[in-house]
């Protein structure tokens, strides 16, 4: 069988990035006065109104997952995203303790995070930044790095290729490259990462602010830890957001032909057809790096255990590979479930 990695050409060795943003109180009273918060910390009372507890019932069991989202519908999407994995993960009893988690949804028109990570770099690197700030440089890119690695091919070319049957009976496809497609993949915030993305969203996601704020930004505002509350976060980007990314994808390949328009609208027919396999693929993959955020968080699991179980997750959302009609989600947990028998069994229950 093929992975769903594979079909991706991302690998099994799946997925996993965290994300995050929050608000807490720093007031005090002085004097019968209350001092404000320094500059650019946020308050609890901004975070928190934009987050509610969704709870659900699992095999008699109460779990429940905290949502922050913008508006009914983005918050709706998340709440069913987070459930979809968290139900897998417990049913197949991997881990039934899901913990205490935050999914936060981005907003439609929202940059993506790894944008803001990347400014940071860029100006600890140009040595426009705090040394002591410059020092986590380090950390971040390592936590880039190996979100790339669980999100892009596991041939090692930095890219996934969604193919179809063409009409002289062999493979078509779409090579769809990492940096095209990161902005649509979701990403775990912790440490410094988690930070960066508090102080870009608490600046409306403003470059030129965040450039302003990174600049002034020292060693001890980096000690301010606002996810402590939270066994997990996770950053996911809006629904539609690979929708954009596609788009664009087909429009770049349409550029490049150097034919007619004959040639032009065969171009895009071929595309088109293949679209709504490429999402498919590309939602499996967002789910499997919450799989496997979670599972690493909650778990105690080491790194290739985790990625075995994820790429069973992952293979359950490629289109044609079935041999029954079964639900998605009954797939999912019995072929979570019958790896990780297998796994126990390979390390004699010692895992």
């Amino acid at each position: 069988m093929r992975s769903p990695i594979s079909f991706l050409r991302a690998g099994r060795r799946g997925v996993c990035v965290l994300v995050a943003l929050l608000g807490a109180v720093l007031a005090a009273a002085a004097g019968g006065k209350k001092i404000a918060p320094p500059e650019g910390v946020p308050t609890k009372d901004e975070f928190s109104r934009l987050v509610q507890l969704a709870p659900f019932v699992v095999r008699g069991q109460q779990l429940a997952v905290s949502i922050h989202a913008r508006n009914s519908r983005d918050r709706r999407y998340a709440q069913e995203f987070a459930e979809d994995v968290l139900r897998v993960i417990h049913e197949s009893g991997v881990s039934e303790k899901t913990g205490k988690g935050l999914v936060i949804i981005g907003q439609k028109g929202e940059p993506h995070p790894i944008g803001f990570f990347r400014q940071f770099l860029a100006l600890a690197e140009a040595g426009k930044l705090d040394p002591a700030v410059a020092a986590r440089a380090p950390d971040l890119q390592a936590a880039i790095e190996h979100w790339q690695r669980r999100s892009e091919s596991g041939s090692g070319r930095g890219t996934a290729r969604i193919e179809k049957d063409g009409e002289d009976g062999e493979e078509e496809g779409v090579d769809l490259e990492f940096e095209k497609i990161a902005t649509a993949l979701p990403l775990p915030l912790e440490g410094i990462a988690a930070q960066l993305y508090q102080l870009a969203w608490f600046e409306k996601f403003d470059a030129a602010k965040v450039e302003t704020k990174l600049r002034a930004l020292r060693a001890a505002d980096l000690e301010r830890d606002l996810f402590t509350r939270y066994d997990w976060v996770f950053y996911l980007p809006p629904r539609n957001a690979f929708d954009r990314v596609l788009d664009e994808i087909i429009a770049d390949a349409l550029k490049e032909e150097d034919v007619g328009f004959v040639g032009r609208v065969a171009v895009k027919g071929a595309l088109l057809v293949v679209k709504p396999k490429i999402r498919k693929a590309i939602e499996g993959m967002r789910h499997g790096l919450m799989f496997d955020c979670v599972v690493r968080a909650r778990s105690g699991l080491d790194d290739d255990i985790v990625s075995e179980l994820t790429g069973a997750y992952l293979e359950q959302f490629i289109p044609g590979e079935h041999k029954n009609d079964a639900p998605e989600h009954e797939r999912a947990v019995r072929a979570v479930r019958e790896e990780w028998q297998k796994l126990k069994g390979k390390a004699g229950e010692d895992v």
